[in-house]
């Protein structure tokens, strides 16, 4: 006669936060290892995360975009606010065991500079001298610069 032994599960006394589970995920999640150099390597590493973000960014868009339909009232209500006031503008909607934080910022304002000098010739203004207040307020930005990984077939 064969005997069997019985072990008991016991559950886990906390579960894993949920933070936690998905850097767990991620970690976890490696990328293909390659027969080249370390550069080659870390090029499939940027892949890989570039894959694991695509995915997680739309996921997170469709989710978002369902919160904005389901509390338009209070989307509007944080928008508004923040243009009446042009301040940054927070509200918290509280669950049983979530929390969403909707803020709006200030809303930025902005000159079309060539509105402005047409406006500006019409009042009499020399074009000469709103050239050149125009090249003395005008700020560049740095371009913005990315890196993307992509599949070779």
């Amino acid at each position: 006669m064969a005997t069997t032994k019985k072990t008991a599960v016991k559950p886990d006394p906390k579960p894993i936060p949920l933070e936690a589970r998905v850097i767990q995920c991620i970690t976890d999640f490696t990328a293909p290892h390659t027969t080249q150099d370390a550069l080659d390597q870390q090029a499939v590493e940027l892949l890989t995360a570039t894959l694991l973000r695509t995915h997680a960014e739309k996921r997170y868009d469709r989710v978002k975009g369902f919160i904005m339909q389901e509390y338009s009232e209070q989307v509007e209500g944080v928008r508004d606010q923040a243009a009446k006031n042009m301040q940054k503008i927070t509200d918290t909607i509280v669950g049983a065991d979530w929390s969403l934080v909707m803020s709006a910022n200030k809303p930025s304002t902005r000159c079309d500079v060539q509105d402005l000098r047409t406006e500006l010739v019409r009042l009499g203004v020399n074009v000469d001298l709103i050239d050149a207040a125009i090249k003395k307020v005008e700020k560049k930005s740095t371009p913005a610069f990315s890196v993307v990984a992509q599949r070779t077939e």
